[in-house]
Protein backbone atom coordinates (compact mmCIF):
# COMPACT_ATOMS: atom_id res chain seq x y z
CA UNK A 1 0.00 0.00 0.00
CA UNK A 2 3.14 2.60 0.36
CA UNK A 3 4.08 1.91 -2.92
CA UNK A 4 0.34 2.36 -4.20
CA UNK A 5 0.41 6.32 -2.13
CA UNK A 6 3.38 7.03 -4.83
CA UNK A 7 1.63 6.20 -8.51
CA UNK A 8 0.45 9.05 -10.10
CA UNK A 9 -3.28 8.99 -10.59
CA UNK A 10 -3.33 7.28 -13.66
CA UNK A 11 -6.33 5.91 -16.03
CA UNK A 12 -4.75 2.18 -17.26
CA UNK A 13 -7.70 1.62 -19.04
CA UNK A 14 -7.62 4.50 -21.50
CA UNK A 15 -5.65 4.69 -24.68
CA UNK A 16 -2.93 7.28 -25.02
CA UNK A 17 -4.69 8.80 -28.16
CA UNK A 18 -8.00 9.19 -26.35
CA UNK A 19 -7.82 12.44 -24.68
CA UNK A 20 -11.21 12.93 -23.53
CA UNK A 21 -12.24 12.82 -19.84
CA UNK A 22 -14.34 10.15 -18.49
CA UNK A 23 -17.39 11.16 -16.49
CA UNK A 24 -16.95 11.12 -12.84
CA UNK A 25 -18.67 8.43 -11.94
CA UNK A 26 -17.19 5.92 -14.09
CA UNK A 27 -20.52 5.75 -16.59
CA UNK A 28 -20.24 4.96 -19.85
CA UNK A 29 -23.13 3.27 -21.56
CA UNK A 30 -20.92 0.83 -24.05
CA UNK A 31 -19.12 -0.18 -21.03
CA UNK A 32 -21.97 -1.92 -19.92
CA UNK A 33 -21.62 -3.87 -23.34
CA UNK A 34 -22.28 -7.91 -23.25
CA UNK A 35 -19.72 -10.08 -21.36
CA UNK A 36 -19.19 -7.30 -19.05
CA UNK A 37 -20.59 -8.83 -15.96
CA UNK A 38 -17.54 -9.59 -13.99
CA UNK A 39 -15.77 -6.50 -14.67
CA UNK A 40 -14.11 -5.38 -11.36
CA UNK A 41 -16.16 -2.49 -9.26
CA UNK A 42 -12.73 -1.50 -7.55
CA UNK A 43 -11.61 2.38 -7.83
CA UNK A 44 -8.32 1.86 -8.40
CA UNK A 45 -9.32 -0.18 -11.94
CA UNK A 46 -12.06 2.04 -12.75
CA UNK A 47 -9.72 5.91 -12.18
CA UNK A 48 -11.49 8.39 -14.28
CA UNK A 49 -8.89 11.07 -14.44
CA UNK A 50 -8.24 12.71 -17.67
CA UNK A 51 -4.31 12.05 -17.31
CA UNK A 52 -3.14 9.31 -19.71
CA UNK A 53 0.03 7.42 -19.71
CA UNK A 54 2.10 7.38 -23.11
CA UNK A 55 2.35 3.22 -24.82
CA UNK A 56 6.08 3.72 -23.34
CA UNK A 57 5.26 4.63 -19.75
CA UNK A 58 2.44 1.84 -19.97
CA UNK A 59 5.04 -0.68 -21.00
CA UNK A 60 7.24 0.23 -18.12
CA UNK A 61 4.70 0.16 -15.46
CA UNK A 62 3.78 -3.63 -16.87
CA UNK A 63 7.40 -4.52 -16.64
CA UNK A 64 7.89 -3.02 -12.85
CA UNK A 65 4.31 -5.09 -12.01
CA UNK A 66 5.77 -8.76 -13.60
CA UNK A 67 9.26 -8.42 -12.04
CA UNK A 68 7.84 -8.59 -8.80
CA UNK A 69 6.88 -12.13 -9.68
CA UNK A 70 9.49 -14.89 -9.00
CA UNK A 71 8.87 -16.74 -12.27
CA UNK A 72 10.58 -13.58 -13.48
CA UNK A 73 13.89 -15.28 -12.95
CA UNK A 74 12.77 -18.38 -14.26
CA UNK A 75 11.09 -16.99 -17.30
CA UNK A 76 13.17 -13.39 -18.20
CA UNK A 77 12.43 -13.48 -22.16
CA UNK A 78 8.97 -14.11 -21.54
CA UNK A 79 8.16 -12.02 -18.82
CA UNK A 80 10.77 -9.16 -20.90
CA UNK A 81 8.23 -9.69 -23.83
CA UNK A 82 5.18 -9.72 -21.51
CA UNK A 83 4.79 -6.23 -21.42
CA UNK A 84 5.53 -5.43 -25.13
CA UNK A 85 2.59 -7.64 -26.47
CA UNK A 86 -0.11 -6.11 -24.04
CA UNK A 87 1.30 -2.75 -25.52
CA UNK A 88 0.51 -3.93 -28.88
CA UNK A 89 -3.22 -4.99 -27.24
CA UNK A 90 -3.51 -1.45 -26.42
CA UNK A 91 -2.74 0.17 -29.62
CA UNK A 92 -5.02 -2.53 -31.39
CA UNK A 93 -7.84 -0.80 -29.14
CA UNK A 94 -6.98 2.41 -29.07
CA UNK A 95 -10.22 4.44 -29.84
CA UNK A 96 -12.55 2.10 -28.51
CA UNK A 97 -12.07 2.92 -24.61
CA UNK A 98 -15.02 1.02 -23.63
CA UNK A 99 -13.62 -2.38 -25.11
CA UNK A 100 -10.27 -1.58 -23.60
CA UNK A 101 -11.53 -1.34 -19.93
CA UNK A 102 -13.51 -4.79 -20.55
CA UNK A 103 -10.42 -6.71 -21.68
CA UNK A 104 -7.33 -4.91 -19.46
CA UNK A 105 -7.37 -5.23 -15.55
CA UNK A 106 -4.20 -5.14 -14.37
CA UNK A 107 -4.41 -7.79 -11.63
CA UNK A 108 -6.72 -10.05 -14.20
CA UNK A 109 -4.26 -10.12 -17.26
CA UNK A 110 -1.07 -10.01 -15.40
CA UNK A 111 -2.23 -13.29 -13.17
CA UNK A 112 -3.35 -14.40 -16.42
CA UNK A 113 0.14 -14.46 -17.48
CA UNK A 114 1.87 -15.30 -14.76
CA UNK A 115 -0.14 -18.82 -14.09
CA UNK A 116 0.30 -19.68 -17.82
CA UNK A 117 3.56 -19.00 -18.47
CA UNK A 118 4.89 -22.24 -17.92
CA UNK A 119 2.80 -23.30 -20.66
CA UNK A 120 3.61 -20.49 -22.91
CA UNK A 121 7.21 -21.22 -21.98
CA UNK A 122 6.35 -24.81 -23.25
CA UNK A 123 4.60 -24.43 -26.38
CA UNK A 124 7.05 -21.83 -27.50
CA UNK A 125 10.10 -24.03 -27.70
CA UNK A 126 8.00 -26.67 -29.48
CA UNK A 127 6.93 -24.71 -32.02
CA UNK A 128 10.00 -22.77 -32.41
CA UNK A 129 11.69 -26.61 -32.15
CA UNK A 130 9.70 -28.62 -34.48
CA UNK A 131 10.59 -29.72 -38.46
CA UNK A 132 7.15 -29.93 -39.92
CA UNK A 133 6.62 -31.00 -43.15
CA UNK A 134 6.14 -29.23 -46.34
CA UNK A 135 2.81 -26.90 -46.27
CA UNK A 136 2.54 -28.27 -42.82
CA UNK A 137 1.59 -25.95 -39.88
CA UNK A 138 0.52 -26.59 -36.11
CA UNK A 139 -2.94 -25.47 -35.00
CA UNK A 140 -3.71 -24.86 -31.10
CA UNK A 141 -6.82 -26.02 -29.41
CA UNK A 142 -7.17 -23.76 -25.98
CA UNK A 143 -9.63 -25.54 -24.17
CA UNK A 144 -12.01 -23.56 -21.89
CA UNK A 145 -10.31 -20.51 -22.95
CA UNK A 146 -12.44 -17.49 -21.52
CA UNK A 147 -12.04 -14.41 -23.02
CA UNK A 148 -8.95 -16.28 -24.30
CA UNK A 149 -5.44 -14.30 -22.95
CA UNK A 150 -3.49 -17.18 -23.41
CA UNK A 151 -4.37 -17.65 -27.42
CA UNK A 152 -3.88 -13.88 -27.38
CA UNK A 153 -0.32 -13.98 -26.20
CA UNK A 154 0.67 -16.97 -28.21
CA UNK A 155 -0.73 -15.58 -31.23
CA UNK A 156 1.74 -12.37 -30.91
CA UNK A 157 4.17 -14.34 -29.56
CA UNK A 158 4.79 -17.74 -31.90
CA UNK A 159 5.64 -17.77 -35.48
CA UNK A 160 3.32 -17.43 -37.84
CA UNK A 161 4.73 -19.37 -40.58
CA UNK A 162 4.43 -22.44 -38.09
CA UNK A 163 1.35 -21.97 -36.63
CA UNK A 164 -2.17 -22.12 -38.91
CA UNK A 165 -4.43 -20.84 -36.09
CA UNK A 166 -5.45 -20.81 -32.45
CA UNK A 167 -8.87 -22.44 -31.39
CA UNK A 168 -10.83 -20.67 -28.53
CA UNK A 169 -13.09 -23.65 -27.35
CA UNK A 170 -15.65 -22.43 -24.51
CA UNK A 171 -19.01 -23.29 -23.96
CA UNK A 172 -19.90 -19.25 -23.13
CA UNK A 173 -19.38 -18.34 -26.96
CA UNK A 174 -22.32 -17.79 -29.20
CA UNK A 175 -22.86 -20.02 -32.38
CA UNK A 176 -21.31 -18.89 -34.96
CA UNK A 177 -23.68 -16.39 -37.10
CA UNK A 178 -25.87 -15.42 -34.27
CA UNK A 179 -25.24 -12.14 -32.14
CA UNK A 180 -23.80 -12.85 -28.60
CA UNK A 181 -26.70 -11.93 -25.79
CA UNK A 182 -25.38 -10.99 -22.11
CA UNK A 183 -25.39 -15.03 -21.54
CA UNK A 184 -22.37 -15.32 -23.80
CA UNK A 185 -18.96 -14.05 -23.73
CA UNK A 186 -18.48 -11.08 -26.12
CA UNK A 187 -15.91 -11.94 -28.96
CA UNK A 188 -15.47 -8.03 -29.87
CA UNK A 189 -12.40 -7.79 -28.61
CA UNK A 190 -11.37 -11.27 -31.54
CA UNK A 191 -13.24 -10.05 -34.47
CA UNK A 192 -14.04 -7.00 -33.98
CA UNK A 193 -16.84 -5.67 -36.53
CA UNK A 194 -16.45 -9.22 -38.65
CA UNK A 195 -18.75 -10.63 -36.74
CA UNK A 196 -22.41 -9.43 -35.05
CA UNK A 197 -21.32 -7.05 -32.17
CA UNK A 198 -22.30 -4.31 -29.69
CA UNK A 199 -21.21 -2.05 -32.36
CA UNK A 200 -20.66 -2.65 -35.89
CA UNK A 201 -18.68 0.50 -36.53
CA UNK A 202 -15.55 -0.75 -34.98
CA UNK A 203 -12.76 -2.05 -36.58
CA UNK A 204 -12.19 -5.79 -38.18
CA UNK A 205 -10.00 -6.92 -35.51
CA UNK A 206 -9.88 -10.44 -36.65
CA UNK A 207 -7.31 -10.16 -39.29
CA UNK A 208 -4.58 -7.48 -37.61
CA UNK A 209 -3.68 -10.83 -35.17
CA UNK A 210 -0.25 -12.56 -36.67
CA UNK A 211 -2.12 -15.51 -36.52
CA UNK A 212 -5.52 -16.30 -36.56
CA UNK A 213 -7.73 -16.45 -33.77
CA UNK A 214 -10.85 -18.49 -34.31
CA UNK A 215 -14.11 -19.05 -31.43
CA UNK A 216 -15.52 -22.29 -30.60
CA UNK A 217 -18.65 -23.17 -28.92
CA UNK A 218 -18.17 -26.48 -27.12
CA UNK A 219 -19.63 -27.73 -23.88
CA UNK A 220 -16.74 -30.02 -23.21
CA UNK A 221 -19.29 -32.13 -20.80
CA UNK A 222 -21.57 -32.98 -23.43
CA UNK A 223 -19.99 -36.11 -25.55
CA UNK A 224 -21.43 -35.59 -28.91
CA UNK A 225 -20.28 -31.88 -28.96
CA UNK A 226 -16.48 -33.55 -28.33
CA UNK A 227 -16.81 -35.47 -31.11
CA UNK A 228 -18.33 -32.59 -33.43
CA UNK A 229 -15.30 -31.07 -32.63
CA UNK A 230 -12.86 -33.44 -33.01
CA UNK A 231 -13.91 -33.78 -36.56
CA UNK A 232 -13.61 -30.23 -37.21
CA UNK A 233 -10.80 -30.09 -35.00
CA UNK A 234 -8.74 -33.14 -34.91
CA UNK A 235 -8.93 -35.36 -37.94
CA UNK A 236 -6.86 -34.68 -41.31
CA UNK A 237 -6.16 -31.53 -39.83
CA UNK A 238 -2.34 -31.78 -39.48
CA UNK A 239 -0.32 -31.45 -36.09
CA UNK A 240 -2.60 -29.91 -33.12
CA UNK A 241 -1.13 -28.81 -29.78
CA UNK A 242 -3.76 -28.79 -26.76
CA UNK A 243 -3.48 -26.17 -24.50
CA UNK A 244 -5.68 -26.22 -20.97
CA UNK A 245 -5.67 -24.02 -18.14
CA UNK A 246 -7.98 -23.68 -15.23
CA UNK A 247 -10.15 -26.63 -16.27
CA UNK A 248 -12.79 -27.10 -13.49
CA UNK A 249 -13.52 -30.58 -12.10
CA UNK A 250 -13.51 -33.54 -14.31
CA UNK A 251 -12.94 -31.09 -17.21
CA UNK A 252 -9.27 -31.75 -16.96
CA UNK A 253 -10.80 -35.52 -17.52
CA UNK A 254 -12.29 -34.69 -20.44
CA UNK A 255 -9.20 -33.05 -22.02
CA UNK A 256 -7.09 -36.06 -21.07
CA UNK A 257 -9.17 -38.47 -23.35
CA UNK A 258 -9.07 -35.60 -25.95
CA UNK A 259 -5.61 -36.45 -25.94
CA UNK A 260 -5.87 -40.15 -25.80
CA UNK A 261 -8.39 -40.83 -28.46
CA UNK A 262 -6.46 -38.14 -31.16
CA UNK A 263 -3.17 -39.15 -32.72
CA UNK A 264 -2.91 -35.47 -33.95
CA UNK A 265 -2.31 -33.91 -30.78
CA UNK A 266 1.51 -33.63 -31.17
CA UNK A 267 1.75 -31.85 -27.72
CA UNK A 268 -0.56 -31.43 -24.45
CA UNK A 269 -0.41 -28.65 -21.44
CA UNK A 270 -3.21 -29.56 -18.87
CA UNK A 271 -3.30 -27.29 -15.54
CA UNK A 272 -6.43 -28.35 -13.57
CA UNK A 273 -8.08 -25.14 -11.76
CA UNK A 274 -9.60 -27.82 -9.25
CA UNK A 275 -10.14 -32.02 -9.10
CA UNK A 276 -13.85 -33.57 -9.20
CA UNK A 277 -15.34 -32.94 -6.06
CA UNK A 278 -17.50 -34.38 -3.15
CA UNK A 279 -20.34 -35.55 -5.57
CA UNK A 280 -18.55 -37.55 -7.44
CA UNK A 281 -17.21 -39.52 -4.31
CA UNK A 282 -20.33 -39.61 -2.77
CA UNK A 283 -21.59 -41.53 -5.77
CA UNK A 284 -18.64 -44.33 -5.70
CA UNK A 285 -17.41 -43.21 -8.83
CA UNK A 286 -14.21 -45.01 -10.46
CA UNK A 287 -12.30 -42.58 -13.44
CA UNK A 288 -10.77 -44.72 -16.04
CA UNK A 289 -8.41 -42.84 -18.77
CA UNK A 290 -7.06 -45.18 -20.96
CA UNK A 291 -5.39 -48.39 -18.80
CA UNK A 292 -5.17 -46.31 -15.90
CA UNK A 293 -8.11 -45.98 -13.47
CA UNK A 294 -8.32 -44.14 -9.56
CA UNK A 295 -11.27 -43.79 -6.82
CA UNK A 296 -12.81 -40.50 -7.05
CA UNK A 297 -11.93 -40.50 -3.28
CA UNK A 298 -8.49 -40.28 -4.28
CA UNK A 299 -8.72 -37.09 -6.25
CA UNK A 300 -11.13 -35.45 -3.35
CA UNK A 301 -8.38 -35.71 -1.17
CA UNK A 302 -6.25 -33.87 -3.56
CA UNK A 303 -8.39 -31.45 -4.37
CA UNK A 304 -8.82 -30.25 -0.63
CA UNK A 305 -5.26 -30.86 0.34
CA UNK A 306 -4.92 -28.26 -2.56
CA UNK A 307 -6.96 -26.29 -1.00
CA UNK A 308 -4.98 -25.61 2.03
CA UNK A 309 -2.87 -22.29 2.19
CA UNK A 310 0.36 -23.32 0.96
CA UNK A 311 2.17 -22.05 4.93
CA UNK A 312 0.62 -25.17 6.32
CA UNK A 313 1.70 -27.71 4.10
CA UNK A 314 4.31 -29.50 5.18
CA UNK A 315 7.76 -30.30 3.42
CA UNK A 316 6.79 -34.17 3.30
CA UNK A 317 2.91 -33.26 1.94
CA UNK A 318 4.93 -30.80 -0.66
CA UNK A 319 6.91 -33.39 -1.90
CA UNK A 320 4.17 -35.90 -2.20
CA UNK A 321 2.20 -33.59 -3.91
CA UNK A 322 4.90 -31.67 -5.89
CA UNK A 323 4.13 -30.54 -9.85
CA UNK A 324 5.77 -32.72 -12.23
CA UNK A 325 7.84 -30.26 -14.77
CA UNK A 326 8.62 -32.15 -17.73
CA UNK A 327 9.73 -31.57 -21.09
CA UNK A 328 8.12 -31.06 -24.60
CA UNK A 329 7.86 -35.02 -26.20
CA UNK A 330 6.87 -36.38 -29.22
CA UNK A 331 5.50 -39.62 -26.84
CA UNK A 332 3.37 -41.76 -28.14
CA UNK A 333 -0.06 -42.89 -27.34
CA UNK A 334 -2.17 -43.35 -24.77
CA UNK A 335 -1.00 -41.09 -22.10
CA UNK A 336 1.22 -42.91 -20.03
CA UNK A 337 0.80 -40.63 -16.61
CA UNK A 338 -1.94 -38.57 -14.95
CA UNK A 339 -1.29 -36.15 -12.17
Amino acid sequence: KGQQQHQPNINLHQPASTMTAQPADGSDAAAAAVGDADEPKNSEEKSTTSTHWTDEDFESFLRTELQKDPLSEEYPDLFAAAPKLIVEWRRRYRGNPSLWKRIFHKDRVLKEFIEAVPIIDAVQRLVVGSELNDGEKFTIVDLACGRGYLSMLLSELLPPDKVEKLVLVDKQWAMHGMKPTSNHISWTHIYGSLKECEDQSIPCYYETWPIRLNTSKVDLKKSKEIKNMEKRLFTDKGPVILVAVHLCGTLSLRAVELFNNNPEVRFFCLKPCCLPGMVHAKRDEVFQLGDHSFDSKVSLGVSVFCSMQRAHISDKMRRHFAMINYSPAFSPHPLSQYC
